[in-house]
């Protein structure tokens, strides 16, 4: 029986979330051969960015960049501002764990752009900037990042992110 990519892609991400990293890799992998056969480039993009995030918590950094990357020109090449800010947004969390702060900003600052309304990933925009400001000893503009995360994060009813948030703001 031959898989779509959706599937694939829905099945990485349910062995990502029970912590079956290898067979999420496999799955990730599949999923992207079988988006690039089929054409379907948002799957594609989709499951070159989450691939990169789980290769990143197997420290592998570089390779991590190089799928993020890719899933960034997919969805250029697709006219996807949302999925082209995701892949920022990542971009972004990839370099702020190397300790590339700067750049880190750079991606941060573009997803937001990007983002458009999208508001759930604004939300994860904002308390990555957020966090970013702490760590440079920025707290005001922290505290501004961060109350920006939990609007946006309680206008989708995102209770677990409104309470990483919060989290963030001391409360």
């Amino acid at each position: 029986m031959v898989r779509s990519a959706a599937d694939l892609l829905h099945d990485a991400r349910s062995r990502e979330r029970a912590a079956c990293i290898p067979e999420a890799v496999q799955l990730y992998e599949a999923a992207i051969s079988t988006a690039e056969r089929s054409g379907e480039k948002a799957i594609l993009a989709e499951a070159l960015r989450r691939l990169a995030v789980v290769l990143h918590h197997r420290n592998e950094s570089a390779r991590a960049s190089d799928f993020c990357n890719r899933s960034y020109k997919v969805a250029c090449a697709l006219g996807n501002d949302v999925l082209a800010a995701e892949a920022l947004n990542t971009m972004g969390g990839l370099a702020l764990r190397t300790g590339a702060v700067e750049e880190a900003r750079g991606y941060f600052l573009q997803a937001l752009e990007r983002g458009g309304q999208a508001r759930e990933l604004l939300a994860r925009v904002e308390q990555n900037l957020g966090i970013l400001a702490n760590i440079r000893g920025q707290l005001v503009e922290a505290v501004r990042h961060y109350e920006r995360a939990v609007e946006n994060y309680r206008a989708t009813n995102d209770e677990h992110g409104s309470a990483r948030a919060y989290v963030n703001l001391g409360i």
